[in-house]
């Protein structure tokens, strides 16, 4: 009996600590929300409040100024949620620095990004203007895409034999389009390594980053393909300066009197060209081709979504041999001042 009362008031002692610890960090977290409000780097919000160790700002609004432009960004979200924030607040105090064997994980979520994701991908007034309301790419991204936007950010990470082992991975949500990633590095030596190079040889950094694999992930590719389209026509035409160059920017997109070719017209016009572009790379660089377009995965890939029978795009890029960023970078440098490969990296892309 008495054996028993001892671990119950144990459990209660150890139970009342955590929770305490854990009101500790998130009394920390509103203040820190509170203080950036009131230095003028959050905007303004509604709202802060934690509960259970995962803590919520709502009506989040940050705007930044482009120090050479003067440019204003926008980023306003209807809700702001950290979870596990006394992981992130630790990770935070020590500049993300691990003692050995430690592990860390924590997660960011925003949800109804009502004007970041608005102004990346689908902007109706704008769109409306340079498109014209009846346009099939602007009815297109009204249908799809005219709707608020989630994103999440998830990161694992843990110190093992000095090295730094992260796994972390991404999702923005918005309409009927979604866009993940998920990557696996390594950092040799650890984040004060890195911090030292920083300091001395900013070039040396790239040696010690490794880029263990990157998994991606598209639904809607056909939507996604479309995202792109407009996303590049609107920096386009935002240099247009006569007729002439507007008119012939729009038969570069497709678009004939800002409407764009049928969805069968555009599917079989960027087939096409998909086609002569990758033969033009396969002749041009073997090694490239063979290493992108396994057994024309690629190019068949390409073709089903633009036919319209592929749902998703899953790419997996490994690194078996553990190139690191300074490997992949004198690569493809080399690649793009001499437009081949003088090197086959060691790495495999599979495309589902």
């Amino acid at each position: 009996m008495l054996k028993t009362k001892i671990v119950l008031l144990v459990t209660l002692l150890c139970s009342f600590t955590f929770l305490n610890a854990q009101e500790v960090y998130e009394k920390e977290f509103i203040t820190l929300i509170n203080e950036m409000v009131k230095d003028g780097n959050i905007s303004s919000i509604s709202n802060v409040g934690c509960q259970k160790g995962d803590c919520r700002v709502d009506d989040l609004v940050v705007i930044t100024t482009d120090t050479e432009t003067g440019v204003l960004s926008t980023l306003s979200t209807a809700v702001f949620k950290v979870k596990d924030v006394e992981s992130f607040i630790e990770f935070k105090h020590r500049d993300s620095t691990l003692n050995e064997g430690e592990k860390r994980q924590f997660a960011i979520e925003l949800n109804d990004i009502r004007v970041d994701g608005h102004n990346l991908l689908f902007d109706k007034p704008k769109m409306a203007q340079e498109l014209g309301e009846k346009s099939e790419l602007f009815l297109y991204f009204k249908k799809y895409l005219d709707r608020p936007s989630d994103g999440r950010y998830t990161l694992n990470v843990e110190k093992k034999s000095g090295n730094i082992i992260m796994e972390d991975s991404g999702t923005l949500t918005t309409g009927e389009f979604k866009f993940g990633i998920k990557s696996r590095y390594t950092i040799k030596g650890g984040f004060e390594k890195l911090e030292t190079l920083s300091q001395t040889n900013p070039m040396a950094v790239l040696s010690y980053v490794v880029i263990n694999s990157i998994e991606i992930n598209i639904n809607n590719p056909k939507g996604f393909l479309r995202n792109l389209l407009y996303i590049n026509y609107k920096e386009e035409i935002q240099k247009v300066k006569t007729k002439e160059e507007r008119i012939a920017i729009n038969n570069s997109f497709y678009l004939l009197d800002d409407t764009v070719h049928s969805q069968k017209e555009f599917g079989e016009m960027m087939r096409a060209n998909t086609r002569i572009k990758i033969k033009e790379l396969a002749k041009k660089d073997p090694a490239f081709n063979e290493m992108l377009n396994v057994n024309q995965q690629f190019e068949k890939k390409i073709d089903a979504i633009l036919a319209g029978t592929s749902q998703s795009i899953d790419v997996k890029i490994d690194n078996p041999l553990g190139l690191s960023l300074g490997d992949f970078f004198t690569i493809f440098m080399g690649y793009a001042m001499q437009q081949k490969l003088a090197v086959k990296p060691d790495i495999t892309i599979s495309i589902k």
